[in-house]
């Protein structure tokens, strides 16, 4: 069996023995005057590190990058878009004011009509002629008070409570007695008519609450207008004292002044 046979080991070339025979290209020499000073510039977008082109190349590049439809300063979208809003605006005002008009001429259509306003003018009233006793007749503020007759007045009714009278603050209480007066020399303070005993009592109470004293100490009362206004003209009768009752059969009722504020 034959020895395999020994391959001499390869010597790489070194960079100075590829220089002197010629292997690396040198470029020429540059001439400032040769060149334009754009003859090269680097693609800003496209060009990667090794790639050059000419200024020429590099600006068609740019051109066709940069060249884009504008109208009036905006780009088409932006254009466009504002456009149709513009539209759209535009539609609906002129939709609410075509429907306006309508609902207008619907409602003068069916009567229906602003008002108008008309000059008024101020007349004085009129006054109305009072009327007389020979005419008869009666307006609505006036009253016909009675002269005889019998006064609504349950006395053993209200005889069963003491009867108050308040004026502001201040209150006044009577007990009552029916079928009974006060009589007296100098008993009598005044006399009056009322047609009601709430109201004659009442009028005692005022009367002290003017003197700022007790002066009326009760009252008389008679419901029956027939008899007591002929003969003593008035049924309601204030007294300066209380002397001993006397029986009165003729609808009569006294009332004593039992309690009233300090003055």
């Amino acid at each position: 069996m034959d020895a395999p046979e020994a391959v001499p080991p390869t010597r790489s070339k070194s960079l100075s023995n590829i220089w002197r025979r010629g292997l690396i290209q040198t470029p020429p020499p540059f001439s400032p005057g040769a060149f334009s000073p754009r003859v090269f510039s680097f693609n800003r977008r496209h060009g990667r590190l090794y790639d050059f082109y000419t200024s020429e190349k590099d600006s068609e590049f740019d051109d066709k990058e940069n060249k884009e439809v504008r109208i009036l300063g905006f780009r088409r979208a932006t254009f466009f878009l504002g456009l149709s809003l513009a539209i759209v605006v535009l539609i609906a005002i002129i939709g609410g004011g075509v429907g306006g008009t309508m609902a207008v001429a619907k409602a003068r259509s069916e009567g229906i009509c602003e008002p108008t306003l008309q000059p008024t003018t101020n007349t004085p009233p009129t006054r109305l002629p009072l009327p007389t006793p020979a005419s008869g007749t009666l307006t609505a503020a006036s009253i016909t008070v009675p002269t005889t007759g019998l006064l609504d007045f349950d006395c053993a009714q209200v005889a069963n409570n003491r009867q108050v009278v308040t004026l502001g603050t201040k209150s006044w209480g009577f007990d009552v007695q029916c079928m009974v007066d006060y009589l007296g020399p100098g008993v009598d303070l005044t006399g009056m008519t009322t047609y009601r005993f709430e109201d004659c009592i009442r009028a005692c109470a005022i009367y002290n609450k003017i003197a700022r004293n007790n002066t009326c100490l009760g009252v008389h009362f008679n419901a029956n207008l027939t008899t007591i206004l002929p003969r003593v003209h008035g049924n309601c009768w204030l007294k300066a004292y209380l002397p001993q009752v006397t029986a009165e059969l003729n609808l009569a009722a006294v009332a004593s002044l039992v309690y009233s504020p300090q003055f």
